[in-house]
C-alpha cells in the first residue's frame, strides 16, 4: 500500500516535471542499444536502466532516427534523444513512457528494503522502513524521471543483501543470488566497483570478529569459498555480458581509437598505461566492449576532477565532505534523526551478532568512499545510501516503540512526532521532489548546491511556458539549463543574453544559470549575471526559475559590461 501510494505520487509529477537534462541522453542510448545492438553514444553509464527506459518506447513503435550521413549531430545524444521524444508529435507520451521504465526499480528497491529490515528487525521495523523510503523526496524525484539512478538504488542494495545472506548461510542458492545481483549492480552503475568492495570489506571485518558469538560459525572452508566466488563471478559475468547484448567488438572500433591517434592514458595508473597502449595496438576482439569503454571513460573523468559548485564557489574536484553535507541537507530531518537513533541503538544493542550491523556498516563504508571522489555532481550518485539508511531508521523507530518503563510513552510520542514530520516533509515537497531541501539549507539552497540535479535540472520549463502565456509575454530574454528542444517547448520568442550584458524587458533565468553560469549548453563565468542583484524578481516559477521585469530606462543607468545579446539557439 505504501509503495502504491508513492507510485501514484510519482506518476502525478510527470505533468509538471519537464525533462531533466540527462533524459534525452538516456533515451538515445536506450534506443541505440535496443534497435541497433550497439552502445557508442554514451558508454559512461551501463545499460540496465536504459534497457528499462527504452523498452516502453520500442514497444510503442519508436526507433532510432534516420540521419543523413553528413549530419553533424549524428553523435550528439541530446539531439538524437530529443528526436525520439518529439517523434510524431508524441512528446508527452514518449517522455512518460520512458519514465515508466524506471518504476520497476523503485518497486524492487522498496521490496529489498522490506526484506532486509524484516529479516533483521521484524515486521514493525520493516513497515516503518518502507514508509520512510517511499516518502523520501530524493527517491520520489529520481523514480519520476528517466534517469539511471534508481537502478543502482535497487541493485547495489540487493547485492549487499545477497552477500550478507551468503556469508551467513553459504549455499548454492545464496551463491547464485550473489552472482546475479552483483552482475545487476555492475550493469546499473559503475560506482558498484567502488561502493560494493568497500561495504563488503566492512561487513567481512565485522563478521570475522563476531561470527562465533551466539551463533554457529558458518561452514566456510577455503575450497568452498573459492568455488562459490568463482561460480558467482562467472554468473555475474554472463549477466553483464547479456546486458550489453552479448556484443563483441575490436578495441579500436569500439573505443574509437587508432594507433595514429593514440591517447596518452595520462589519467590511468602507471602500470596500466603501457598495457592500454598494447591493447589498442593489438586490437583484439573483446566481449562487451561498451563495458570496457565505459569503465575507462568513467575512471578518467573522475581523475580529471571536473568542476563542482558549493557555497557560491566552483572548484575542480570538489570537496571531500561534499556528499556528507549534501546528504544532510537533501534528507528530511525526521529521517536523519531516526537514522541517527538507529545507529546508536545498533551500537548499544548489537554487540553479539554481526548481521543486524550490516546495513549500517555498508552505509558508513560507502559514505567514507565518497570522500575520495572527484566528481561531486549531486546526491543521485550516492542514492544507494537511502535504502540502507531507511533500514537503519526502521530499527531506530522500532526501538523507540519498544522502550519500557517510564520511557515508553515518551519514546512513542517521539516516534509519532517524527513520522508526522516525515509526512509533512514529503507533502511539502509535492511535485518539486528534485528541488527538495530541508530547513537546514536555509531559504535559498541555490547558494549551497545547484548542479547535478540537486536543485536545478531544467524541470520547471513546463511551468515557465504556462506562466509566460498567462502573462501574455511575447518576447523575453532567457537563460536556463535545459536539454529540451526549445523550438518545441511552447515558448514565446526569446534571446539568450551574453555574459555581463544587462538586458531590459522580461528576463527569465534559472538558478543554475544564475549561480553557476550554465546557460543551455554553454559555460559562462560564475558572476556573469551578478548585475541582476540590483533587481527583485516579479515571480518565482516552480523552485528554480526567477522571472524579472527590467524597465527600459535601466539600460542607461547600468554600466556597459558586455556586447549585444545572443540570438535564440
Amino acid at each position: 500500500m505504501l509503495t502504491l501510494v508513492a507510485l501514484v505520487r510519482i506518476v502525478q509529477s510527470y505533468r509538471l516535471t519537464a525533462q531533466g537534462f540527462d533524459e534525452p541522453c538516456h533515451v538515445s542510448a536506450a534506443i541505440e542499444l535496443l534497435t541497433h545492438r550497439t552502445y557508442t553514444l554514451d558508454p559512461y553509464n551501463p545499460p540496465l536502466a536504459r534497457i528499462a527506459i527504452g523498452l516502453p518506447l520500442v514497444l510503442a513503435g519508436e526507433r532510432y532516427p534516420k540521419l543523413v550521413a553528413d549530419d553533424p549531430n549524428w553523435k550528439n545524444y541530446n539531439y538524437i534523444g530529443n528526436l525520439v521524444l518529439n517523434d510524431g508529435g508524441h512528446y508527452t507520451r514518449n517522455l512518460s513512457l520512458s519514465r515508466l521504465g524506471v518504476l520497476p526499480f523503485f518497486i524492487l528497491a522498496a521490496f529489498v528494503v522490506f526484506l532486509w529490515t524484516r529479516r533483521e528487525f521484524g515486521d514493525f521495523a520493516a513497515v516503518i522502513s518502507v514508509a520512510l523510503f517511499t516518502t523520501l523526496p530524493v527517491i520520489l524525484a529520481f523514480s519520476g524521471v528517466a534517469y539511471s539512478d534508481m537502478a543502482p538504488a535497487f541493485a547495489q542494495t540487493a547485492a549487499l543483501l545477497a552477500f550478507v545472506n551468503w556469508l551467513d548461510e553459504p549455499s548454492t542458492k545464496s551463491c547464485l543470488w550473489m552472482g546475479l545481483t552483483a552482475g545487476l549492480a555492475l550493469l546499473a552503475k559503475f560506482t558498484s566497483l567502488l561502493y560494493l568492495p568497500a561495504a563488503v570489506s566492512f561487513i567481512v571485518v565485522c563478521w570475522w570478529f563476531l561470527r562465533n558469538r551466539n551463533r554457529a560459525a558458518p561452514s566456510l572452508t577455503r575450497a568452498r569459498v573459492l568455488r562459490h566466488i568463482t561460480t558467482a563471478a562467472l554468473l555475474g559475468t554472463v549477466v553483464v555480458w547479456a546486458g550489453y547484448g552479448f556484443s563483441v567488438g575490436r578495441v579500436q572500433e569500439s573505443m574509437q581509437l587508432s594507433p595514429q591517434a593514440m591517447p596518452s592514458f595520462q589519467h590511468f595508473p602507471g602500470p596500466v598505461r603501457p598495457l592500454a597502449r598494447r591493447l589498442v595496438l593489438a586490437n583484439p576482439p573483446l566481449p562487451a566492449p561498451g563495458l570496457l569503454s565505459g569503465i575507462a571513460a568513467s575512471y578518467a573523468f573522475n581523475k580529471q576532477a571536473p568542476p563542482s559548485y558549493f557555497r557560491g564557489q566552483i572548484k575542480n574536484g570538489g570537496w571531500w565532505y561534499f556528499f556528507i553535507v549534501d546528504l544532510a541537507l537533501k534528507s528530511p530531518p525526521a529521517f536523519l534523526l531516526l537514522s541517527f537513533i538507529g545507529f546508536i541503538a545498533l551500537a548499544v544493542d548489537q554487540r553479539q551478532d554481526w548481521r543486524p550491523l550490516t546495513p549500517a556498516l555498508a552505509a558508513l563504508a560507502i559514505l567514507l568512499v565518497t570522500t575520495t571522489l572527484k566528481v561531486n555532481y549531486g546526491i543521485r550518485h550516492v542514492i544507494v545510501l537511502f535504502p540502507l539508511l531507511a533500514i537503519v531508521a526502521g530499527y531506530g523507530a522500532s526501538r523507540l516503540w519498544q522502550l519500557e518503563g517510564r520511557r515508553r510513552v515518551w519514546g512513542r510520542v517521539l516516534l509519532v512526532t517524527l513520522l508526522a514530520g516525515q509526512l509533512f516533509s514529503t507533502i511539502a515537497a509535492r511535485y518539486d521532489y528534485l528541488a527538495y531541501y530541508n530547513v537546514l539549507a536555509g531559504r535559498d539552497p541555490s547558494r549551497l548546491f545547484v548542479m547535478g540535479c540537486d536543485l536545478d535540472c531544467g524541470q520547471d520549463l513546463i511551468r515557465l511556458s504556462r506562466s509566460l502565456h498567462a502573462r501574455h509575454i511575447s518576447q523575453l530574454s532567457l537563460a536556463m539549463w535545459t536539454s529540451a528542444d526549445t523550438d518545441k517547448a511552447d515558448l514565446p520568442s526569446f534571446t539568450v543574453p551574453l555574459a555581463y550584458q544587462p538586458v531590459t524587458g522580461w528576463f527569465a533565468i534559472s538558478l543554475r544559470s544564475l549561480r553557476a553560469g550554465d546557460v543551455f549548453h554553454q559555460g559562462y563565468p560564475i558572476d556573469a549575471f551578478a548585475w541582476l542583484d540590483r533587481y527583485q524578481p516579479v515571480e518565482r516559477i516552480g523552485k528554480t526559475i526567477l522571472l524579472y521585469y527590467i524597465p527600459p530606462d535601466a539600460a542607461a543607468a547600468a554600466p556597459e559590461t558586455g556586447s549585444r545579446a545572443g540570438e535564440k539557439p
